[in-house]
C-alpha cells in the first residue's frame, strides 16, 4: 500500500470511532446527554460558544449569500411605497390610453402613496433665452419643483396615443 492509501484508511478508522463515539441524535436532546458529548468531540454549532469550526460562510457560496442578505437593512416604508409605485407603473402605464386626461389619471393614481398630486397646468416664466411653456402637471415639495409632466395625444403613422414626458428638476 501506498503511504497515501494508509493516511486515508487511518482517517476513515477515526471518523468511524467518533461516529461511534456520539449519542444517537435523538439523545442529544436530552440535558445530561448534550453537555457531556460537547466536552470531547463537540458538534461544531456554537452550543457552547466555544464549539465553532470554519465559519460557514467559507464551505459553500449559498451561505455567504445569506449572510449578506441578512445583514442588509430592511425596507423602510417610504422605499416600500416607492417599489409600489414602480410596480403599478410598470404595470399601468403600458396600456393604451384614449386622451391626455386618462394617462394622467392613471399616472397620479399610481404614485399616490409616494408624491402628492401637484399643481395643475403650471406655466413656466420666461428665461433670459426667451424659453417658457405650459406644463400639465408640477410635482412639488416645499413650493420647490421637482418633477414636471406633460401629458400628450398626438396623431401619427399608427394612430394614436396618449402619452407623456416626464422631467425631474434640479
Amino acid at each position: 500500500m501506498t503511504p497515501l492509501n494508509e493516511r486515508f484508511e487511518k482517517f476513515i478508522r477515526v471518523v468511524r470511532q467518533l461516529q461511534n463515539d456520539l449519542p444517537a441524535p435523538s439523545d442529544f436532546a436530552r440535558h445530561s446527554v448534550w453537555p457531556e458529548a460537547q466536552k470531547d468531540t463537540p458538534i461544531l454549532c456554537l452550543r457552547p460558544p466555544n464549539a465553532r469550526g470554519l465559519p460557514l460562510t467559507t464551505l459553500h457560496h449559498v451561505f455567504l449569500h445569506f449572510q449578506r442578505e441578512i445583514s442588509r437593512p430592511l425596507p423602510t416604508t417610504e422605499t416600500v411605497a416607492v417599489q409600489i409605485a414602480a410596480s403599478e407603473l410598470c404595470a399601468r402605464m403600458g396600456e393604451a390610453f384614449n386622451d391626455e386626461t386618462s394617462r394622467g389619471e392613471a399616472f397620479d393614481e399610481c404614485v399616490s402613496g409616494v408624491l402628492e398630486k401637484g399643481v395643475v397646468e403650471r406655466y413656466l416664466k420666461p428665461t433670459p433665452l426667451g424659453h417658457y411653456g405650459k406644463v400639465d402637471r408640477c410635482i412639488e415639495e416645499a413650493n420647490i419643483p421637482i418633477a414636471l409632466r406633460e401629458d400628450k395625444l398626438e396623431f401619427g403613422h399608427g394612430g394614436s396615443d396618449a402619452y407623456m414626458n416626464l422631467l425631474r428638476c434640479s
